[in-house]
């Protein structure tokens, strides 16, 4: 059948390029690789020709892959799978590079992409290290070749196509429409972006994180090299700049997905412990690691075996973390991870394919690899280098393990080991931040307290008495802030109990310490020559960022308190993990008190081509004394309505402060498409007794007892009438109070009569409609009218001290630049 409408060329370009750079980087490494082993300088240089030709032919071919995807997606063609899953005709045009990269393929593409950037630069200036690291390198891009080959290889799929069609599906070959020649006449726009997704933050993060992804081989291929050729010693100097460049972008990318997470996911934060989150995390711990180890090698001759483990491990790890995040193995832990597209066998091939021979290799030229047989000084920078590097190896492999839970489940699966010993799966925590804080916060106090205090020592030994001097000063500052913060600071972090408390301030006087004593060392220590101080510098963000991370968390302040507990603990999906207490529901148009605010919502809107919905939220904080306004402004969070779940995704807006942040979302909104649909107007029946409340949209009322001889504004009272009022107080949100009395009686000693009683400032009504003697109850009656069933339920933190996190991060990475830049200069 002959297809109309189709754009065949693109796709067929785009996967014929994909082959080509399969190919190429084939080529590339069989050539580098006999470029290391063959001696002949004569075949030598001809191997190495060929190897930087089909190096920059694949690097070429990616680039083409890129472009070619990118016009697909731009001119919406949706009979590719790719650009119907990701993109619609009304997402804005800055937002197609993230639809780009939203999906498995994409991410492995702009992967690819960096890798052939930092290779290209790398045969400019690797020298003599080239063809071994670049052996390595071009195995790597095989390996990402293989990802979007989308072909069949001895009967097993190796890879998945971008450029596969709509049609080609395995999902969708059976479908009627696509048994029409002119199917694509039905298809008149595409699923479009996870509007999670429509951020631009999600324009600059994945590509930053992925260079620092595609940077952490960079170490581990100048480590396989030198043990591979021997060469154990010479490829110390050259590596330790590009270290330090992987540090600084893989950090940054990670800071950059927390910076997202603040500004447009709800869970309140910049981090949550999210297994994907873990699993980048994690390998940049042990490169730090690593990169301290290799400063003590380069002064002493210590740890270079340590340094060649945290090295490999290093990049494992990442490609470890690709497995979690694209295997599908995280999908019911994770809210960041991809659906399972049947590569995992392929993505553990590929971890192995560097795991194995680079861990058998180290093993088996351990003993060739130098040391040096003399003990460490306890007074050494170089020891306590070393123990600083253990630390963090001790929290990668904590955050690692319970990651990974997962993986053991589906490992004892696989193994049989459940079902022979009857073992039931590895339950996660059930409160995964406390889980992880209670270990990592003392591993933050004991980094903390080491950046501060190894920089004041020498390499091999430190005079006792100078380094007492030396710390004397900076260690006095630091507890006098730290004593100044706990008192006036007012910090009372009892989330996890009193206990908790004491880590609290240990790690208030270790970030504290970092600060202080690296300035110090800035000063003292290098007599004020910035230039040399990039160290330091990078370590003072270290300090800010553990201080940021600190105050922002243990004097955050929930200010959306549901004091009347009008949100049972039915109300929210488990799922959602939202505790209604910390949630509010403010009606339309009625002002609620939260903290030092009164907050109103004035509405939603949307916008034509626009899925989000706009909710309207306007902020006043008066004076307590006068009640005069000293502060007005309006935040406008918005959310996506899913219709069909009856669920929203929203994402929050936030005001900025020098010292806080005001955070604000809507976890909950009416259905009003359903409301629409439904009455309204009727009437709620509740069957109470003296004390009961009876709650609604604004409040709540209790029934404070019964009056045997009501008067009512409706009500007059003849002769022979037994009649009861119903002695009603209304307690509304905004510390309102009013009363109402609805009166039940009887006339002429059958007729019954209810006299309703109502409240137009909250279009109340409510009917008193029997009596039961026999259980000491009444029935009431009550009606709210239908336009006033427009409310949100909405969440509101302040964080205070938040900018201080930021701050850090940037005064980190420029520190780890001006590093770079330093030991860039040396070379």
């Amino acid at each position: 059948m002959k297809f109309v409408g189709e754009h065949l060329l693109p796709g067929q370009l785009g996967h014929f390029f994909a082959i080509l750079a399969f190919v190429a980087s084939i080529v590339a490494t069989v050539a580098y690789y006999n470029v290391v082993k063959i001696k002949e300088p004569a075949v030598q240089e001809s191997w190495r020709k060929l190897a930087r030709w089909a190096f920059a032919i694949q690097s070429a071919a990616v680039i083409a892959i890129f472009s070619c995807l990118y016009f697909v997606l731009y001119n919406h063609y949706f009979e590719y799978k790719y650009a119907w899953r990701n993109t619609s005709r009304d997402l804005p045009i800055q937002y197609l590079l993230s639809s780009l990269w939203s999906d498995q393929e994409g991410s492995f593409l702009l992967w690819s992409i960096w890798n052939s950037i930092l290779g290209l630069i790398l045969i400019r200036t690797a020298k003599k290290w080239e063809a071994s690291v670049m052996t390595v390198f071009s195995l790597a891009q095989v390996i990402m070749a293989s990802m979007l080959l989308g072909i069949f290889i001895l009967g097993y799929k190796v890879g998945s196509n971008p450029f596969m069609l709509l049609r080609e599906a395995q999902e969708n070959q059976a479908a009627p429409i696509f048994q029409q020649a002119d199917y694509l006449t039905h298809i008149h726009d595409g699923n479009g972006l996870n509007v999670t997704l429509q951020n631009y933050w999600m324009v600059i993060h994945p590509p930053v994180l992925f260079l620092g992804f595609a940077s952490m081989i960079i170490p581990f291929a100048f480590a396989f090299a030198g043990i591979w050729t021997r060469d154990y010693t010479g490829w110390v100097k050259p590596v330790l700049p590009w270290a330090l460049f992987a540090v600084m972008l893989l950090g940054t990318g990670i800071m950059m997905g927390a910076a997202w997470a603040y500004e447009s996911l709800n869970f309140g934060g910049y981090w949550a412990w999210d297994p994907v989150e873990n699993a980048s995390l994690v390998p940049w711990l042990t490169l730090v690691a690593g990169v301290h180890t290799l400063l003590a090698y380069k002064h002493t001759g210590h740890a270079l075996k340590s340094t060649i483990f945290f090295f490999f491990i290093s990049y494992i790890l990442i490609l470890y973390s690709s497995f979690l995040t694209k295997s599908g193995v995280l999908g019911d832990t994770s809210v960041h991870s991809f659906t399972d597209m049947g590569m995992s066998a392929q993505l553990l091939i590929a971890m192995l394919v560097f795991t194995v021979p680079s861990i058998i290799l180290l093993i088996v030229r351990r003993k060739e690899i130098p040391s040096v047989n003399k003990e460490e000084s306890s007074y050494s920078r170089e020891f306590w280098l070393f123990v600083g590097s253990l630390i963090l190896l001790i929290a990668a492999i904590q955050i690692t393990f319970t990651t990974s839970i997962p993986v053991w489940n589906k490992l004892l699966d696989l193994t049989g080991l459940k079902a022979l010993f009857k073992l039931d799966d590895i339950a996660p925590p059930s409160d995964s931040i406390f889980h992880y804080n209670k270990i990592q916060i003392w591993i933050a106090i004991v980094v903390g307290v080491l950046t501060a205090v190894v920089q004041f020592m020498k390499y091999k030994d430190t005079p006792r008495g100078q380094l007492t001097k030396k710390l004397l000063l900076p260690t006095v500052v630091s507890l006098l802030f730290t004593g100044l913060i706990a008192w006036k600071g007012s910090i009372n972090y009892t989330t996890y109990g009193a206990g908790f408390l004491t880590a609290i301030y240990l790690m208030l006087f270790a970030s504290i310490y970092a600060i202080v004593g690296n300035f110090s060392y800035i000063i003292i220590g290098l007599k004020g020559k910035v230039k040399s101080a990039g160290a330091s510098v990078a370590h003072i963000g270290f300090g800010m960022v553990l201080l940021g991370v600190l105050l922002s968390s243990a004097k955050m302040e929930v200010i959306s308190i549901d004091r009347m507990k009008m949100l049972n603990d039915g109300f929210f999906r488990k799922e959602s993990k939202q505790n209604p207490r910390e949630n509010i529901m403010l009606p339309k148009d009625v002002q609620v008190q939260m903290g030092d605010y009164h907050v109103t919502y004035k509405g939603d809107s949307i916008a034509p081509g626009d899925p989000k919905t706009y909710y309207v939220m306007h902020y006043e904080r008066k004076d307590k004394t006068t009640g005069e306004v000293l502060e007005k402004f309006t935040l406008y969070p918005d959310a996506f309505v899913n219709k069909k779940e009856n669920a929203i995704s929203s994402n929050p807006a936030s005001r900025h402060y020098l010292t806080k942040d005001i955070f604000t979302y809507v976890s909950a909104a009416p259905n009003k498409e359903e409301q629409a649909k439904a009455d309204t107007t009727e009437y709620t029946t509740h069957v109470i007794k003296q004390g009961d409340s009876v709650f609604f949209s604004k409040g709540f009322i209790v029934l404070k007892g019964l009056n045997p001889k009501p008067q009512g504004r409706n009500y007059a009272p003849q002769q022979g009438d037994l009649a009861v009022g119903a002695e009603l107080e209304v307690y509304t949100q905004t510390d309102d109070h009013f009363k109402l009395q609805p009166i039940y009686f009887i006339r002429d000693s059958s007729y019954q009569y209810s006299v309703e009683d109502t409240l137009a400032p909250l279009a109340l009504n409510v009917r008193f409609t029997k009596i039961m003697p026999a259980e000491n109850k009444i029935e009431l009656k009550v009606k709210e009218a239908a336009s006033y069933n427009d409310y949100v339920v909405m969440k509101a933190l302040v964080f205070p001290y938040i900018n201080v996190l930021w701050l850090g991060i940037i005064i980190t990475v420029v520190g780890t630049g001006m590093s770079i830049y330093q030991r860039t200069r040396r070379r």
